[in-house]
């Protein structure tokens, strides 16, 4: 987010539409209409069955943390779910490109970057809180026991901050139905190496 907001220039040496026609591939070449409805309808699906666990969680969550971490990794899904779900149907349906909706599909990609670190962290905490408490109660009871759970979940949302403000996201591409690093695969020829962020 700070090469859109700070280094504008750049980002427009990265991400410009400029000379980039969309049309130069044919819109049917570009939309997957059965996926795209396949996949809003399967997100529909998904909201109301994850609706009641969310609700469950929530009314067990001060139990123990593996359900204070199930809660927050279930908000998670919920937030990146209408992102991957519904505007990515939307957005196969359309045959969009990068360039179709460049500033909507760059902060959506911040948003899905960001919260597939939250997600994918919040998963290896819950592991290692499911195993710490299983082989040592008294290193649990150190590490996760009361507040100290939120202090990890702060840890992960200020991991995903960095992400989302210093790391390029992934963007959207109708070409292959995904979000990838590099918009322009199927278009134009990118250095790879701009596009990606460091391993």
């Amino acid at each position: 987010m700070e090469l859109f907001l700070f280094r504008h220039n750049e980002y427009e040496k990265l991400y410009s539409c400029v000379g980039f026609d969309i049309n130069s591939i044919p819109v049917e070449h570009r939309q997957y209409k059965h996926e795209a409805i396949l996949i809003m309808l399967l997100t529909v699906i998904y909201y109301i069955l994850y609706t009641p666990c969310i609700i469950s969680l929530w009314k067990h969550k001060s139990e123990n943390t593996c359900y204070t971490l199930l809660f927050f990794i279930g908000i998670t899904d919920l937030s990146i779910l209408w992102m991957i779900g519904l505007l990515h149907g939307v957005l196969a349906l359309e045959g969009a490109m990068f360039c179709s909706h460049p500033t909507l599909i760059y902060f959506t990609g911040i948003l899905i970057t960001a919260l597939w670190m939250v997600e994918s962290s919040a998963d290896l905490l819950l592991a290692i809180d499911r195993c710490t408490e299983t082989i040592s109660p008294w290193a649990w009871e150190i590490l996760f026991s009361g507040y100290r759970i939120h202090i990890w979940l702060l840890g992960i949302c200020m991991y995903a901050l960095h992400w989302a403000f210093f790391q390029k996201p992934a963007l959207f591409n109708g070409m292959f139905f995904v979000w990838m690093f590099n918009p322009y695969v199927g278009y134009q020829s990118v250095d790879e190496s701009k596009v990606r962020n460091p391993p």
